[in-house]
């Protein structure tokens, strides 16, 4: 039962790493813009600083669901790796489970809600002469929580399972 939907979750990191180079993409192609328009045409865009700080944030909150599933992530081990291997799974377990996952879902649900109102009010930027609407980089950042959230969920079910990592499951990048 638990294997299909760590795979679905793991299904759901693969989409959210894919919309994080969708926007590396956006923000390469902006930023080759913003060069050409500035030092070529002598017409800087007034769009180009929104269109880099909005794919940075997505790029960096879309991709963290995948990295974790890589098991990638930054991990200090210098005490960890000097453990016996049961009680580090079983710290991993705690932390993963009971610190992170609720800690990430009350952060991801926050992201809906704002995200959701963005979208309904149509606010827009507020010190941006450009003044986008904020709601889709609101909701790049809650797919990205969400994904997340759902990674530190299987994570934590895989560290219960005793199994070691992401090699269980098979998900083509």
């Amino acid at each position: 039962m638990l294997q299909p939907i760590s795979k679905l979750i793991d299904l759901i990191a693969l989409a959210s790493a894919r919309l994080a180079e969708l926007a590396s993409a956006i923000l390469v192609t902006a930023m080759v813009w913003e060069v050409f328009a500035r030092y070529v045409l002598h017409a800087p865009t007034v769009w180009a600083f929104d269109v880099a700080y909005m794919m940075n944030g997505a790029i960096f909150l879309l991709g963290t669901a995948w990295v974790m599933r890589q098991n990638e992530h930054i991990s200090i081990d210098v005490v960890r790796k000097h453990l016996p291997k049961s009680f580090a799974r079983i710290s991993d377990l705690v932390l993963y489970l009971l610190v992170l996952f609720p800690l990430f879902a009350v952060l991801s649900k926050v992201s809906i809600h704002k995200a959701w109102m963005a979208w309904k009010l149509n606010e827009v930027e507020m010190v941006s002469p450009w003044a986008p609407l904020m709601w889709p980089f609101y909701a790049c950042i809650a797919l990205g929580l969400i994904a997340f959230t759902l990674q530190l969920l299987a994570h934590g079910v895989r560290c219960a399972a005793k199994q070691a990592g992401p090699e269980h499951t098979e998900v083509t990048p």
